[in-house]
């Protein structure tokens, strides 16, 4: 998760966990990069309830950060930390992980630079302020005028006008 949602709450009273969601894919997608701290990372892992299990050390890993599970045939994905413990990590969530061991199954951690966080808030915060404008270009009072913007890949991403997710162009990777 880039922001948490009671954070996001404080910015915009209505945003749900599904739009924070919604918002960290297209960033993932969009920037073909998944933000991993490939030195924080654990393997060989086995999926109970909603556990990871793995004797290996768990430094790096806290709560409420983000992992993404890779290699695991069926649970791969993200994950927000619950908790911590010597021999697991509990995620959030009531949906139990497939039960498993998979010895080539990876768990890393996920971090995005405070950039995208800043640039993620600025998202929430024009949606608070424009959610209800969506679309307008301009608008004249007096002798009523609105131009609507129009819908194409050059002015908008993701249903955003292009120079508010200008922050995710230097995370950009190509893909192959």
């Amino acid at each position: 998760m880039i922001i948490t949602l009671a954070e996001a709450k404080k910015l915009h009273s209505e945003i749900t966990q599904e739009d924070l969601d919604g918002i960290e894919v297209a960033i993932r997608e969009l920037t073909h990069n998944n933000f991993q701290n490939r030195n924080v990372r654990i393997d060989q892992l086995k999926f109970e309830g909603t556990k990871i299990v793995s004797f290996e050390e768990k430094i790096g890993f806290v709560k409420g950060k983000t992992i993404q599970v890779s290699n695991s045939k069926y649970n791969d994905g993200l994950y927000t930390i619950k908790t911590v413990d010597s021999d697991y990590i509990e995620v959030e969530g009531d949906t139990p992980f497939i039960s498993t061991t998979v010895m080539r199954a990876i768990a890393t951690l996920v971090e995005y630079p405070a950039d995208i966080v800043a640039g993620v808030r600025k998202l929430i915060q024009y949606d608070k302020r424009m959610g209800h404008k969506l679309g307008i270009k301009s608008e004249t009072i007096s002798r009523w005028s609105t131009s609507y913007y129009d819908q194409n890949s050059s002015e908008t991403v993701n249903g955003y006008p292009a120079a508010m997710m200008a922050f995710i162009t230097k995370y950009r990777k190509l893909r192959f």
